[in-house]
């Protein structure tokens, strides 16, 4: 199964005033990679803005330590969201990806 072919939706929680292109409190794009079952790489279709900084690149972690990634692209997952602040390649490990996101959301991913 392809996650990076299927388009995502981020529902935004926090913050609760977000806007996009795509509607109040919405994020769509795709999955770029699954890094493991409780970090992945997301890429939004669109440039966001949150607090001045802007990136089309968000780091996901589950919200609650009993959710994964493991079934995604069959079960909603809620996440906490950072913002990736460099210019993302696919050969980054975890620690490169945590360390140069700013945490911007609180949301729910579904397919």
């Amino acid at each position: 199964m392809d996650n990076n072919k299927r388009t995502y939706t981020i529902t935004i929680a926090e913050p609760w005033d977000f806007e996009s292109p795509d509607g109040k409190n919405i994020i769509k794009g795709i999955i770029l990679s699954i890094v493991n079952s409780y970090l992945l790489v997301f890429k939004a279709n669109y440039l966001l803005n949150f607090e001045g900084i802007s990136g089309d690149v968000l780091i996901l972690s589950p919200r609650f330590k009993d959710e994964n990634f493991e079934n995604i692209a069959t079960k909603e997952v809620d996440v906490n969201g950072g913002l990736f602040l460099d210019n993302y390649s696919k050969t980054y490990e975890e620690s490169k990806l945590k360390e140069n996101s700013k945490f911007v959301l609180i949301g729910t991913l579904d397919r």
